[in-house]
């Protein structure tokens, strides 16, 4: 049975009865199912079609505690209903997601097989909630500690009291969108006042108080370090939304922190800290620069382009082509581009660790990959940091035959343009390495004819938004290179950013992008 959800998929299709024909629309939806269903619209239609089915007129999806779906009236015991109904378990796995309760005689062997078809695509739906929800909670907290070391380095050469408060009001106004704002000393003197209009110089009680209320300035933290306090700041809520907890504890730590640089000891505590933090970055640029191909693989008959482009001073995105002998195939190009979750040294750190072990495997022989990503993702659970993974294309191509085969751990599908016009996605065949431990992984396999062109990218590339928030997406990575038949690896690469900077018009990459072109010449 295959593990990729889609391809269990098709594999279960096939087993579908004679007389089951109502689950042929079903099986139209789920194809399209993760790019446009929510987990709502796979219940509701898992319970219609079972009904059908059945031609029940009642029953529903029972999760333990409520009804997921419903039509008719509900058995007082939905999993212990009694004669005239029929139950059966809705899980993956182990993974037990409800009950299917129908008011029927006789269940259709079809049923099962709906549960079958449907609950492996329950389970990536909620899979991915998962990843988009921690990626969500990365990105964050990596923007949270880019601001502290902005704040931290920048409060280390301010001289005056009133710049050290400017710089950490204008650090609040970026991260939370604060535009109302007033700082006061312990004797009321005015540090700093933003979007307040004219207020007097000093400010104390009843006064201080008129201007908090007036202003709307509901916030109130004290600024103060271990010896003493060094005032009050007074803030509105941002321009769109209210500060959550977790914001509000976030902007204690602002303060603190520069409340802190206000004594000579912690300033110079703080530099050194900053010191450490630029070597440690250092370190992880030059990890990443020793890792990244100096010079890209020429094997006869084809070109190679790539390039890195970090978001910031270190990135996350790993690429690698080398060739290596085969005894049984000959020479060989291997290739692989992984997205690290994290940045900076642990992710540069993870990055050699990964580089070098697939080398290291897929140097010894033409392997398995879906064996070898196993193997790799053994011992990414068993050494590396819970909250590091990473997606990962890798795989070798016989430039004799144009055989491609390759193993797809969670990332963006490849496009795999031919020079008959078809373009063909390569779909993931796993989940993201290291993520989980003791999961599968499948092996890939393509052909390259004279003419196609392999495009292999990270998400940093598609996700680019234009102003209006729509994001780039694959399709015009393909078009690109539909229009340019002739064109070789070098000019497809400069073409294909081409495209992304127009897009992204006046914006930025949010993220690391790493481009690959391999193109096998007519």
């Amino acid at each position: 049975m295959p593990t990729n959800p889609f391809d269990r998929l098709r594999h279960l299709a096939l087993k579908i009865p004679e007389g089951a024909q109502e689950l042929l629309p079903l099986i139209d939806f789920l194809e399209a199912f993760p790019q446009q269903g929510s987990e709502e619209d796979l219940v509701h239609l898992v319970g219609v079609t079972a009904l059908g089915i059945a031609k029940a007129g009642q029953g529903g999806l029972w999760d333990g505690g409520k009804w997921l779906f419903l039509r008719g009236s509900a058995p007082a015991f939905p999993t212990h209903p009694g004669e005239g109904w029929q139950v059966r378990p809705w899980q993956y796995g182990d993974e037990l997601y409800g009950h299917l309760v129908l008011r029927s005689s006789v269940l259709p062997e079809a049923v099962p097989l709906l549960l079958s078809i449907s609950a492996p695509l329950l389970a990536w739906r909620r899979a991915e909630a998962w990843r988009s929800s921690q990626n969500q909670a990365l990105a964050l907290q990596l923007s949270r500690l880019n601001t502290v070391f902005e704040l931290t380095r920048n409060l280390g050469v301010v001289e005056t009291r009133r710049d050290l408060v400017r710089l950490m009001a204008n650090t609040l106004m970026g991260e939370f969108r604060i535009m109302r704002l007033l700082v006061v000393d312990p004797q009321g003197q005015v540090l700093h006042a933003k979007g307040l209009g004219t207020i007097p110089e000093s400010l104390e009680g009843e006064q201080l108080q008129h201007v908090v209320e007036a202003r709307g300035l509901v916030h109130a933290i004290e600024l103060v370090d271990q010896t003493h306090s060094h005032g009050f700041a007074y803030a509105a809520e941002p321009a769109v939304g209210v500060l959550s907890e977790d914001d509000l504890v976030f902007l204690r730590t602002l303060l603190n922190l520069t409340s802190s640089q206000l004594s000579s000891l912690e300033l110079r505590e703080a530099r050194i800290q900053a010191e450490r933090m630029e070597k440690d970055l250092d370190l992880a640029r030059n990890i990443q620069r020793s890792l990244l191909p100096k010079t890209l693989p020429e094997p006869a008959g084809w070109q190679c382009a790539a390039a890195n482009l970090p978001y910031q001073a270190v990135g996350g995105d790993l690429y690698d082509l080398w060739m290596a002998r085969d005894e049984g195939t000959g020479e060989r190009l291997h290739l692989a581009v992984g997205d690290i979750s994290g940045k900076g040294l642990p992710a540069s750190l993870m990055m050699t660790q990964l580089s070098a072990f697939l080398r290291a495997m897929a140097d010894h022989r033409v392997p398995d990959w879906g064996r070898l990503a196993e193997r790799v993702n053994r011992r990414m659970n068993d050494v590396r940091d819970r909250n590091r993974y990473t997606t990962l294309f890798a795989g070798s191509l016989n430039p004799a035959n144009g055989d491609l085969r390759y193993v797809n751990g969670g990332h963006n599908p490849p496009l795999l343009v031919r020079a008959n016009r078809e373009v063909v996605r390569l779909s993931p065949t796993g989940p993201m390495v290291g993520l989980l431990p003791g999961v599968s992984f499948a092996e890939g396999r393509a052909h390259m004819d004279r003419g196609d062109v392999l495009v292999i990218f990270t998400d940093g590339l598609v996700e680019a938004e234009n102003a209006a928030g729509e994001e780039l997406g694959d399709g015009p990575l393909a078009e690109v290179v539909l229009r340019r038949p002739e064109a070789g690896a070098d000019d497809l690469f400069e073409a294909l950013l081409v495209e992304a900077f127009q897009h992204l018009g006046e914006g930025k990459f949010r993220d690391d992008v790493t481009l690959v072109v391999i193109k096998r010449m007519g």
